[in-house]
């Protein structure tokens, strides 16, 4: 199963644990249902597009969202450091470093809504 396969396939997983229907989903991030569907099928990369939103409705992070996507996908390449094949969970390995100081961005962004909401939230209360 390619990358693509498996992140739609745990969106759906997702969907149904969380226990909402495909239409519930779409009107959340605000995407059409037709649109929502075919991203269930594989049929349109716009999952990445709505990924922050469609993480939020899971309540799942990146990094749980991903970490068992393209564990198992093989990477053919002769400058590759393991022989001239490696694993997506090689290459996360090797920029193991990137990726937390993006998960630590993250993380900043997630603080500072939260911080924006609640002082709106004060300020419509002044008012």
């Amino acid at each position: 199963m390619d990358i693509q396969s498996q992140i739609v396939s745990k969106i759906k997983r997702l969907r149904n644990e969380k226990g909402f229907s495909q239409s519930q989903i779409a009107e959340l991030i605000n995407m059409e249902k037709s649109v929502y569907a075919r991203l269930e099928t594989g049929k349109t990369y716009s999952w990445a597009k709505y990924l922050e939103e469609l993480l939020n409705v899971f309540e799942i992070t990146p990094d749980k969202f991903f970490e068992d996507i393209g564990a198992s996908i093989v990477i053919n390449n002769k400058d590759c450091p393991y022989g001239g094949n490696g694993t997506v969970g090689n290459l996360y390995a090797e920029n193991r470093e990137a990726y937390e100081k993006l998960m630590e961005q993250y993380e900043k962004r997630l603080q500072d809504k939260d911080e924006q909401i609640a002082l709106l939230k004060s300020m419509l209360g002044k008012a």
